[in-house]
């Protein structure tokens, strides 16, 4: 005799008129096979008993079972079938109190222990308490996906879904895999299944508090569970702190610190014991003083954070105060600084600190940033550039190796993934440092640069006729389809489509107002919204072969997917939103938005993960981590920048939480206060991860990008779009620069209208040739660089 899976447990089931017949069989024979109890539930109205009839044969059932006298204590499993069931069982006499189904469906909500089984139409009945599924994933009949999203659930394209002790299906016809998950969840939850780990380990939890007394804290966790904190005779306590900040302690203060709406991080440890886990916290951090104050959304929180950034890279590279001598450059260095042995200095490294560098100057008018950077543009153009006046392009080299005084250009790329090719990304982060440059300098040399860069685009890389742009082109016949390239050959991605954008188009545009540059990001977030949405995985799809059908086999991208970029194409949507608008790009970013918690962040210790698979294998209910559960720093960034935007273009609170969570995160655990700088990646629990390559400070892709990055956004979103607050912008415009002598001064693609510019000054003058609206100012001769300073403001609604 096969073991019976569910002994001893209850499965009970909701029941009204136009039921399923066929569903409802196979759940009352199911689940008897497996040994567990079935029973029907309804409200009986004050009877012993009614009889209800199905929807497609008319087959009476008759119900004994009351759901409002029902003890949920001896319940394992709650039911919501299809059909009309949730429909009926909804009604109320009085409206302004729930019906007796709805509220047994709460309470049910309110215990993880009890496994909530809805298929099809039955999220109807949840309609009224939607907080039980906000932020959840689920799926359901296609008739009632509006309905979910308007609930705040994250709707997800499978059969069956699960979230925790929430699981749900599609439509009757899917009960079968329905019922099979819920009875191996219930049998995985058994005592002796071995599911929950009976050792001692350390963890984090992220959560807002809900109570505290004698020793005892309650916390939320981001996705609404419920944890107590104990403390202990030897628990610290600090504040969040900033770059070069000293460590503050607020042991001393957590009677008057823990008040509920509070949000924190506790490092602890989990003991098993008595059937459960006690968790103890040795370490609380704190990330404000009061219930929603975060430290981070001080007005200079991130203006000082990139200062820090910018001397330490500036000290590592050049020394405090050393002349800037770009001779000397290295691209990786170690966690304090140190320049490794490696004598490559990659063009993409340079331009994304020449990028960092731009954008310290620009928040903070410090001249010394603005040097580094123009020194570096200037290297990169001597170095790294090379003109091919018959072809009327530029392009860029990998980079050059340094030896004994002599240099070797590498004219394609050295990395694995791409080598003995020209990478569409390489030549896309070769433009990020110069043309954020060129926002503040208008430098002609660089726009020349940038004109002949994106000639080669055009050109070499661009589809003409299915649209988009290839991935790599062979360094010969410059072709995308030669078979040199191997695996890369006639193929398109993400980054070949989807880079231009953040990395510097949406910056060109800003600096010249050219239609040109709307035009192509206009075809580029088009394409992206075309085919990078699938419906086979709630992630985007980032890989592809020239006539756009997915490419699955790409050597370690297979069929996975990379968490921050769904992220990334959120949050530039966004920024689209103000520059070209349409309703199919709110409408992407925001399901983006919505469903991304549920499926890339942490919900227990906070956070952003890396890559993982697009799609469940049998029986998984959890995408699965591809290597590992570390996060990165750039992860990080793109959703903190995600969620302020859609904040700050919405108004949507959920959105501003989730931004908050993500920085706070962030704040609090990737910042070196020892070295400086930030780490590369921690583990789950927010300790530095620093073995191999990922302890570096410097690498092909973390050279003060990313996070300055992440500091000038974050301090535009935050000031002039959340907290509606001014900002002052530091330009630094050539003699010879811009040819229509108009200085841009717009930090972002922000929403006409939001801001305008309040008050210029040129040399530490006021100046009154400005266009407030147009957020432009027309510069006035001169032999010398001008010193301007913009102060923009949010208009009054």
């Amino acid at each position: 005799m096969s073991e019976k899976r569910l002994a001893g447990r209850t499965v009970a089931i909701l029941m009204e008129s136009d039921f399923v017949e066929p569903e409802l069989h196979y759940y009352q024979r199911r689940f008897t096979e497996e040994g567990a109890r079935v029973e029907f539930l309804t409200r009986l109205w004050g009877q012993d008993s009614l009889t209800f009839h199905g929807h497609e044969f008319q087959q009476p059932f008759t119900v004994t079972g009351d759901l409002e006298n029902v003890d949920l204590d001896r319940i394992d499993v709650l039911i919501v079938p299809s059909g009309m069931v949730s429909d009926r069982l909804r009604y109320t006499e009085d409206v302004q109190e729930p019906a007796p189904a709805v509220r047994l469906l709460k309470d049910a909500f309110a215990d993880p222990r009890i496994i909530k089984g809805i298929i099809c139409h039955g999220l109807w009945l949840a309609s009224p308490i939607a907080e039980v599924v906000k932020g959840r994933r689920v799926t359901c009949h296609n008739n009632l996906i509006g309905d979910v999203r308007n609930m705040g659930a994250v709707y997800t394209d499978q059969d069956v879904v699960v979230d925790r002790d929430l699981v749900t299906g599609r439509t009757a016809d899917h009960c079968h895999e329905f019922a099979r998950m819920i009875i191996d969840l219930l049998a995985a939850g058994t005592p002796n299944a071995g599911a929950r780990p009976d050792f001692t380990f350390s963890d984090l939890v992220a959560g807002y508090v809900t109570g505290f007394e004698a020793g005892v804290i309650g916390l939320r966790t981001n996705d609404g569970r419920s944890v107590q904190v104990r403390l202990t005779s030897t628990t610290s306590a600090e504040f969040v702190r900033n770059l070069a900040e000293p460590y503050i302690d607020a042991s001393g203060h957590l009677d008057q610190l823990l008040t509920p709406g509070s949000y924190l991080f506790a490092h602890g440890i989990f003991y098993p014991e008595n059937g459960a886990y006690t968790f103890e916290a040795k370490a609380l951090t704190f990330l404000g003083k009061a219930p929603g104050e975060y430290t981070f959304e001080q007005p200079d929180w991130w203006v000082r954070q990139i200062r820090e950034l910018g001397r330490f890279y500036r000290k590592a590279q050049f020394g405090q105060d050393g002349p800037i001598d770009y001779a000397s450059y290295r691209t990786m260095l170690r966690l304090g600084g140190e320049k490794s042995d490696q004598q490559v200095q990659e063009t993409d490294t340079i331009s994304r600190m020449v990028y960092g560098m731009s954008s310290a100057y620009m928040l903070t008018g410090e001249e010394d940033f603005l040097e580094v950077a123009q020194q570096g543009a200037a290297y990169l153009r001597e170095h790294m550039r090379f003109v091919d006046r018959d072809e009327d392009v530029v392009y860029w080299y990998h980079g050059i190796e340094v030896r004994d005084g002599a240099e070797r250009k590498l004219f394609t790329s050295e990395f694995g993934d791409d080598y003995d090719a020209i990478p569409m990304y390489e030549q896309i982060y070769a433009l990020a440092g110069p043309t954020q440059l060129y926002r503040l300098t208008g430098d002609p040399r660089i726009a020349a640069d940038i004109d002949g860069t994106l000639r080669l685009f055009q050109r070499f890389f661009r589809d003409p006729e299915l649209g988009g742009y290839y991935s790599h082109i062979d360094p010969i016949l410059l072709s995308p389809h030669h078979e040199s390239l191997g695996p890369n050959r006639s193929r398109k991605n993400w980054n070949s489509v989807g880079d231009h954008a953040p990395a510097y188009l949406i910056n060109l545009f800003l600096a010249t107002g050219d239609e040109r540059h709307a035009a192509m990001l206009e075809e580029t977030f088009d394409l992206i919204v075309k085919h990078m949405p699938r419906n086979d995985s709630p992630y985007v799809q980032e890989r592809f072969h020239a006539d756009w059908t997915p490419d699955t086999s790409w050597h370690w991208q297979q069929n996975r997917a990379v968490v921050g970029h769904n992220l990334k194409i959120a949050w530039n949507l966004m920024r689209m939103m103000s520059i070209r608008p349409k309703d199919r790009y709110r409408g992407l970013a925001t399901e983006i938005g919505e469903k991304m918690p549920a499926l890339g962040s942490d919900p227990q210790r906070g956070g952003w993960y890396d890559v993982v698979e697009r799609t469940l294998a049998p029986g998984q209910s959890i995408h699965r981590f591809v290597w590992h559960d570390r996060k990165a720093w750039w992860q990080q960034e793109q959703a903190i920048l995600a969620y302020q935007i859609l904040a700050g273009l919405t108004g949507e609170n959920e959105f501003l939480r989730r931004a908050r969570e993500s920085a706070a995160f962030y704040n609090a655990f990737f910042l070196d206060h020892d070295e400086g700088g930030v780490y590369f990646n921690v583990l789950a629990d927010g300790h530095p991860y620093l073995l191999g390559t990922e302890r570096f400070k410097g690498s092909h892709s973390m050279s003060m990008c990313h996070a300055a990055e992440l500091c000038f956004l974050a301090t535009v979103y935050q000031r002039l779009l959340i907290d509606k607050e001014p900002l002052t912008l530091w330009f630094k415009p050539r003699p010879d620069g811009f040819v229509d002598r108009v200085l841009r001064v717009a930090p972002d693609a922000l929403p006409p209208g939001r801001v305008r510019l309040e008050w210029v000054e040129v040399d530490g003058s006021p100046y009154q040739l400005f266009d407030a609206a147009a957020m432009t100012v027309k510069l006035p001769d001169s032999a010398a660089p001008l010193t301007v300073r913009a102060h923009l403001a949010p208009v009054e609604e």
